[in-house]
């Protein structure tokens, strides 16, 4: 009988399902501003709104417990292309990125557009030359993409130990900020709220891993969106009579710009390659908003938008995400749509930012310091804002600000009700929540299907791969919840650290393994390694000699890991006829998946015939 490789359809009735979850959330929502104009307490107000968004999001996880090791690795490749792109779309930055690409636009300005125009190209790029062929490939991971495609345990497991580095730092990154958001929720310490987002993180993919992962970071996708998107839409209703203000933010820019002019807010300039990001804790404005260049120079602005753009098209964790679709072409749309969100929430961002400059600007600055203006005390009384060291008169440089609470600090100036103030808070905690679970599945799949079960992974039983995942995704989130714990570091700048490994080591070497016949195994490792050199000396060293910044470490490890691929592939020989026919077939959009297809070959052949 000819084997059947049919298109496997979501549940018909997902749309209703998160009709539902999103009823909810806004029925919660809702219910929180009636009980705060009836006098409960703001901290039973924020405990609530905690308990709301974590309830929902776990609860979908773990309904979608599952034992098959198709569902558990690769969610039965069936999630439908609009859940897979909102979810790439807030997982791509983060937590880490959506807070502190915010608040580093309202303090630096448009330098700091190379985060998001690096994020949006880098899907862009991902769409074109990566993602729809892993795809037709259906390996559930990177590594054993490399390690099928090239038919070499040796290289499945260096790639395996490469990726691992990306995906621990970007969980940290992201148990780090969803710290701050559960703090600012409820009134814990430190240690207690990694545990909770630990604990939080392992009920909700355990159960079945990947897809618990889809359907919930599908839903976090879905509170972050409205946590972002309403507060913004209710300022630019008070600002521009408009409720897009990513479109009419544009007409305050002038305001916005006078008022910088008048208060003396510095005109920096840059040199060609100088990159300061701002950092984590509170700081003054560091420049005028729409002056280009005044803390990353023009040459550094380049290669950090290419740095960020190979790092989010190589992510391991992002191109996992693109196995779970019916087809190639649902592939193509899922990152189609987180192409469209992730740019709507990089001008939501920037509306966002001017809104903020222009109520502080033009209503606070000036204001004698012995009587601080009501909607700046309220930052003030917060921690998200500071006035020490301010002369007579608050001026643009006098206010000190915290880049990771922007986001809150919108609807604090504005007066909106606590309700939506928390809303936010809850949807920077859903957006770490959902970076750091798909960081910290991907890693134990790796670990355990790819290192610990090995590439003989097809003599195991579905039980056997799921237990042993299972109990790899559960250690993997102890270690990196007390790495987040102990480590100290910015989290952004660890998001863009692992940005910058992924880019020089495994980006090449994927792009390559698609569009280039003549890569051979030995290649391939030479060029991960030498990818990981690089990046390693940049990020460590930040080759200080050369005026190179750590963050711009593609600049020199992928160029390392292109000569050293080309190099080492000439002088090995030309691939088999079997491989040559994977890469032939892997530009086959339509028909079986290449990993499916081998993994059923192998078990039919056995062990002699492997």
């Amino acid at each position: 009988m000819p084997h059947r490789h049919g298109v496997q359809l979501a549940n018909p009735m997902v749309g209703v399902y998160f009709g539902i979850f999103a009823a909810c959330l806004a029925a919660g929502v809702v219910l929180l501003l009636i009980l705060e104009q009836l006098g409960v307490t703001e901290a039973s107000l924020k405990t609530a709104m905690a308990v709301i968004s974590v309830a929902l999001s776990a609860t979908i996880g773990v309904g979608a417990y599952s034992n098959r090791a198709r569902e558990f690795l690769i969610s039965g490749r069936r999630v439908p292309a609009v859940y897979i792109g909102i979810s790439l779309a807030v997982a791509a930055p983060g937590g880490a990125g959506i807070a502190g690409i915010s608040g580093a636009l309202f303090i630096t300005g448009f330098d700091m557009l190379f985060l998001g125009v690096g994020i949006v190209a880098g899907l862009t790029v991902s769409v074109m030359l990566l993602a729809p062929y892993l795809r037709k490939f259906g390996a559930p991971t990177v590594p054993a993409y490399l390690g099928q495609r090239f038919e070499s345990g040796a290289l499945r497991l260096l790639a395996a130990s490469i990726a691992v580095l990306p995906l621990v730092l970007i969980a940290i990154a992201e148990i780090k900020i969803g710290v701050v958001a559960a703090k600012w929720l409820m009134p814990i310490s430190t240690e207690m709220a990694a545990v909770l987002i630990v604990l939080v993180v392992v009920v909700t993919v355990v159960p079945g891993g990947v897809r618990s992962l889809s359907w919930s970071s599908a839903a976090q996708a879905l509170m972050v969106l409205i946590a972002i998107l309403l507060p913004a839409a209710i300022a630019a209703v008070m600002e521009t009579n408009l409720p897009f203000g990513q479109l009419s933010h544009g007409p305050l820019m002038r305001s916005v710009g006078r008022v910088e002019a008048a208060q003396g807010v510095p005109i920096p300039v840059a040199g060609l390659m100088a990159l300061e990001l701002p950092g984590a804790g509170l700081q003054p404005i560091a420049g005028r908003f729409a002056t280009a260049f005044g803390s990353v120079g023009p040459i550094a602005f380049v290669l950090g938008t290419l740095s960020v753009l190979v790092g989010v098209a190589g992510s391991p964790s992002l191109l996992a995400r693109s196995v779970t679709t019916p087809s190639v072409f649902d592939t193509r749309k899922a990152i189609g749509w987180a192409v469209a969100v992730s740019g709507i929430l990089l001008l939501t961002f920037s509306s966002v930012a001017v809104f903020q400059r222009d109520i502080l600007l033009s209503s606070l600055v000036g204001q004698p310091t012995s009587a601080i203006p009501e909607t700046l005390q309220r930052l003030v009384d917060v921690g998200l804002a500071a006035t020490e060291g301010a002369g007579a008169k608050l001026t643009a440089t006098s206010i000190q600000f915290d880049r990771d609470g922007m986001l809150l600090a919108l609807p604090l100036l504005m007066g909106m009700p606590l309700a939506v103030v928390n809303l936010v808070a809850a949807g920077v905690m859903a957006a770490a929540l959902g970076g750091a679970a798909a960081s910290v599945t991907q890693l134990g799949i790796i670990i355990g299907d790819d290192v610990i079960n090995g590439p003989a992974n097809w003599r195991a039983t579905d039980a056997h791969r799921v237990m042993v995942c299972r109990v790899a995704i559960l250690a993997s989130a102890g270690l990196v919840g007390l790495g987040a714990v102990l480590a100290r570091g910015d989290p952004l700048v660890l998001l863009l650290y692992a940005f910058a490994i992924s880019g020089s080591a495994l980006f090449p070497v994927l792009a390559l393994s698609i569009w280039w016949k003549r890569i051979t195994a030995a290649g391939a490792i030479a060029g991960l390694s030498a990818g990981l050199v690089g990046a390693l000396i940049a990020v460590l060293a930040d080759l200080g000699t050369l005026g190179l910044h750590g963050l711009l470490a593609p600049a020199v490890g992928l160029p390392m890991a292109v000569i050293a691929t080309l190099a080492v592939s000439y002088l090995t020989p030309v691939p088999g006829r079997h491989i040559l026919e994977i890469v032939r077939d892997l530009r086959i959009p339509g028909g079986e998946t290449i990993y499916d297809r081998e993994l059923r070959q192998a078990r039919h052949r056995g062990p002699r015939g492997r």
